[in-house]
């Protein structure tokens, strides 16, 4: 049994746990894997740790995929295009499995005749199941809740055109309806396989992340009506009893569930007597004010109470006495097992509750009326600054801000997060209270520790308190002015600026998108808010923001709406949320907003490049902004220059970046001329990025040394591109191994001549394009000297860079090399076919091989490849073995059980720039090539030493040759091989490429 299975590894932000998912697949015994791995977006150490771990990957077939975050639904789909393998299995970065998982799978499903294989999942933390123990498979069981896991093996074949429903992502159950999917509309027959777990991890942030059952139940709602017509109205019926069952056990069981109902009927009550008191109107005006005051100030502290309840760990974890409750509970802690839904039935009934309707009507008078006591004519003002410090000179814009806020402040806390030079800590300590904490939590803890370091009671004090970062440059007007305006508006919280809605890219916000919100370099917070038990709560619970996209998602796109949702009214200085205003129109916002800052980050953009760099069309206002400065306002305009200068000479490590046109679609290609090329560059020292055309941003190039385009056609982007670097002196290199850059080239090829008139337009349409992008370059790297030479006619300077042998290859290979101690009767020739292009070089030999397997009947023949088997062979079917085409990571040991490696060429300018790999990867198994004498072969293989080279009519002499010459096959075989060890391979060659590129890295020309 050697399937090949297709392994996706999704990755979002999971840097402490993909090494550990890599290496458990690494570890598998069923080897015949083809490993994928997609990056979706990982703002973390992701990247860095999953490169370095593939170094040990055992596969062959091993690619990386890294790119902006585009959710799991259309990463998936993504996978389904890219995968070779007759099987697929899914696995999450957090989770791993066992050395036998895949094996298991595998094998239960080919005996039972499967589609779909899948197991229980295994917390081994806790070491207990997650599942339910009755997991066989029964379609009714799998409509009321889901059993089968995301990671399961699924045979491909059963896939056909099904695709994960793309109306999902950033939401819940993709997988659930994939599975669904299968099941109905292709018959795929599902089986449980009781002998192996999945190893699953129960991560604790999951929970906040994923906490708002509303996207639970509605996509399962959703599910269930694309197959309504598959449903039967007994299994509608089934399903719908199921849902209520759940209810009625989940309220019997809950202990705390009957307090939480005791509060609402309590608040109901309230509520209802406030109002008999409203009606009767039997106290005076004052009294009833009173009694509102108190019954409100009761309604917070039980509103608060039920969703502190509702969220508290007790709540979620508490000690059930009724097994399905236990089930419930269970369900609500792991948000990945909400495929069975009962968890977000709670939330369900606690949406058409009357709690719902009162809190809608009670809060926005309970809020109005405390906002009414807010001080905004003279309020007295507490301040907390946040600054980073990397112990050196704090920069003087910082300390200005600081100073103007603090004039408007009756206390000032300064965090500094970092650490300080002793003259700025005698500095800022002039200014207020200095709190000095470790650079971790982003401005966010460090917020939070100015807040708990004041203290509830202490914060009780003042009307306003301000939450300032040192990210802001200015003032440039007053800031009393802005704050009357503000104050004018009467709300309970406000900002400079909104941040715009948009998927979350964090993978933190409990809301599960990004909503309209305050943006938190700078916030303002009225007494109203600030005095609320539930705001000083919020800061005490607001724990791990030790990551730029915890600290985003968990507080700054989470604040807004927490607050707004309890009744709170916010508002902006600017009106203005369109475009990232404050990075890209910073003047605009200055004049036509009122805005009396600038972000320091938006002095950045001070070209209209800066936004070419970030695939953006926009004119910068930096150097208007910067005669505005200097002649309408009295900021000093030294600190404007000194910015201008630290973000115009900002430090950045540099890289070289390879733009892969071919994506793994000819993996061969993608292997040689991209990731064996960024291999030999690591080799000597460079950092090395490998993008695919298709994922392919500009800001993966403004930091990039040197970019290589790699075979891929012309497009406005690397049109682009290649304008901007040219003026930024970051020469591109056009990589191409083929003469596909002109038709006058590829109209001499057979393949091309059969083609269908419509097929050979589109065909010429992509030599066309290939030809117009390396135009556009400033010099080509190539494979061959023959290729250099025509090449010659494009590009004044043309780089050679021969195809080098990889780590990987060279690794495998030497598991595999040929052993001639074993001797036998039987002599195997090999015509290993490299694409569709080849039949025409096979037909070259033809008559030799007729010839050879006639008079020799120990000769036999083995095809592999693309290749269509001519008529006259067909005489010698018992001495003809044809295979399909072999996974690169199976080649060697295919190679190594030949005698003799064919590689034959017809003589023509398109083959002449042919390169020697059929020679290099067969040297490297120790097994000899006869070659024809044209293009790299005729370069690279010395007649008779390293390998036997042939002229048009000399086949059948030198063949013949070798076959009755064993010991001259040994000979030029080993010779071969300990050339290419020597010559061939990537680490460490110095070719015309490395040379070129450390010419330029030393600055000595272009």
């Amino acid at each position: 049994m050697n399937k090949k299975v297709s392994v996706v590894v999704t990755c979002y932000n999971h840097e402490k746990y993909i090494e550990e998912c890599l290496r458990s697949i690494f570890a598998q015994t069923h080897q015949n894997i083809e490993l994928i791995i997609f990056n979706d977006g990982s703002t973390d150490l992701s990247d860095e740790v999953i490169s370095s771990t593939l170094l040990d990957s055992p596969f062959v077939e091993t690619s990386y995929f890294s790119g902006k975050n585009r959710g799991l639904a259309f990463v998936k789909n993504d996978a389904l295009s890219k995968i070779t393998g007759e099987f697929l299995l899914f696995i999450d970065s957090d989770n791993f499995i066992n050395p036998n998982h895949i094996e298991k799978l595998l094998v239960t499903l080919l005996e039972n005749q499967a589609d779909i294989a899948y197991c229980q999942l295994w917390d081994f933390i806790s070491k207990k199941d997650l599942l339910r123990k009755d997991l066989e498979y029964e379609f009714s069981k799998e409509l009321e809740g889901n059993m089968i896991d995301a990671s399961s093996l699924v045979r491909v074949d059963t896939i056909g055109n099904i695709k994960f429903d793309e109306n999902l992502n950033n939401k819940v159950l993709e997988d659930y309806d994939f599975w669904l999917s299968l099941i109905i509309n292709n018959s795929a027959k599902p089986i449980f396989v009781p002998d192996t777990k999945l190893n699953y991890r129960v991560l604790d942030e999951s929970i906040s992340k994923r906490g708002n059952w509303d996207n639970y139940y509605n996509s399962y709602l959703y599910i269930l009506d694309k197959y309504k017509n598959y449903i039967s109205n007994e299994k509608n019926k089934a399903i719908k009893n199921n849902i209520l069952m759940w209810i009625n056990n989940y309220e019997k069981s809950e202990k705390l569930s009957k307090e939480r109902f005791q509060l609402i009927k309590n608040y109901e009550k309230l509520e209802s007597e406030r109002l008999e008191l409203i009606k009767s109107q039997e106290k005076t005006i004052q009294e009833e004010f009173k009694v509102k005051e108190l019954m409100n100030q009761e309604l917070l502290d039980r509103e608060q109470k039920l969703i502190e309840i509702k969220n508290s760990s007790s709540y979620k974890l508490g000690n059930l006495q009724i097994r399905t409750a236990k089930k419930t509970i269970y369900v609500l802690k792991h948000p990945k097992l909400l495929l069975k839904i009962p968890g977000k039935i709670v939330d369900f009934f606690t949406k058409i509750h009357l709690f719902t309707k009162i809190k809608k009507a009670v809060l926005a008078k309970i809020r109005n009326n405390l906002r009414a006591k807010n001080n905004y004519i003279n309020p007295n003002r507490v301040l907390v600054y946040v600054i980073y410090a990397n112990n050196e000179k704090l920069h003087d814009y910082k300390i200005i801000f600081l100073k103007a806020l603090a004039k408007l402040s009756e206390k000032t806390i300064i965090v500094v997060n970092g650490e300080l030079i002793p003259e700025d800590q005698v500095l800022l300590s002039s200014y207020g209270q200095l709190e000095l904490r470790e650079n971790k939590g982003y401005d966010t803890a460090a917020f939070r520790h100015g807040i708990l370091t004041l203290g509830k009671e202490e914060l009780g004090k003042y009307d306003e308190l301000l939450l300032v970062n040192d990210t802001n440059v200015g003032p440039f007007t007053d800031l009393e002015k802005t704050f009357r305006k503000m104050a004018e508006r009467k709300v309970d919280f406000w900002g400079i600026s909104y941040g715009e809605p948009q998927n979350d890219f964090t993978g933190y916000n409990k809301y599960g998108q990004i909503p309209v919100h305050l943006q938190s370099y700078f916030l303002v917070i009225e007494k109203s808010l600030s005095n609320y038990s539930g705001f000083f709560r919020y800061w005490e619970n607001l724990e791990d923001t030790n990551s730029r996209n915890k600290a985003i998602g968990k507080h700054e796109t989470v604040f807004t709406k927490h607050f707004e949702d309890l009744g709170f009214k916010h508002d902006a200085v600017s009106g203005n949320n369109d475009d990232s205003a404050m990075y890209i129109h910073p003047l605009t916002m200055l004049k036509q907003f009122d805005v009396p800052l600038i972000k320091y980050t938006a002095f950045a953009n001070y070209n209209n490049d800066k936004f070419a760099w970030q695939g953006l069309q926009r004119k910068t206002e930096v150097p208007e902004l910067l005669e505005y400065i200097k002649n309408e306002t009295d900021y000093p305009i030294t600190i404007i220059d000194s910015i201008m200068n630290e973000v115009k000479n900002k430090k950045v490590k540099e890289h070289i970046l390879i733009i892969d046109g071919v994506e793994n679609a000819i993996p061969q290609c993608t292997r040689y001329r991209a990731l064996n090329k960024a291999e030999q560059l690591r080799s000597f020292g460079y950092d090395v990025w490998v993008i695919n055309n298709s994922d392919f941003q500009m800001g993966y190039a403004e930091y990039a040394s040197h970019i290589i385009i790699y075979r891929a056609p012309y497009s406005d982007k690397l049109a682009e591109l290649c304008r901007l670097a040219k003026k930024y002196n970051k020469p591109v290199y056009y990589d191409i191994d083929d003469l596909v850059i002109d038709t006058k080239y590829t109209n001499l090829l057979d393949y091309t001549q059969q083609l269908s008139e419509r097929e050979k337009i589109q065909y010429d349409s992509g030599v066309e394009n290939y030809k117009k992008m390396l135009l556009l370059c400033d010099s080509a790297i190539t494979t061959t000297n023959r290729l250099c030479k025509e090449l010659q006619n494009y590009q004044e300077k043309v780089i050679l860079n021969r195809n080098l042998a990889s780590q990987e290859l060279v690794e495998i290979s030497s598991k595999n090399i040929k052993d001639y101690n074993k001797t036998t009767d039987k002599i195997k020739i090999a015509y290993f076919s490299g694409s569709i292009t080849h039949n025409e070089n096979f037909d070259l030999i033809k008559p030799a091989i007729v010839a050879v397997l006639s008079k020799y009947k120990n000769v036999e023949l083995h095809l592999v490849g693309h290749l269509n088997i001519p008529r006259e062979l067909n005489q010698f079917k018992q001495q003809i073995v044809a295979n399909d085409y072999v996974d690169w990571k199976e080649l060697p040991a295919l190679i190594s059980q030949m005698d003799i490696n064919l590689a034959p060429l017809v003589d023509t300018i398109f083959n002449q720039a042919k390169s020697e790999i059929k020679w290099l990867e067969a040297a490297l198994v120790a097994v000899p090539t006869i070659a024809s004498n044209v293009g790299g072969f005729s370069e690279m293989i010395e007649d008779n030493k390293t390998g036997v080279l042939v002229g048009k009519n000399q086949w059948f002499e030198k063949l013949e040759s070798l076959i009755l010459q064993p010991e001259k096959r040994q000979r030029i075989a080993i010779s071969a091989y300990e050339y290419v060890l020597k010559n061939c391979m990537t680490l460490k060659s110095d070719d015309e490429m490395i040379r070129e590129i450390e010419v330029i890295a030393n600055g000595e020309s272009l």
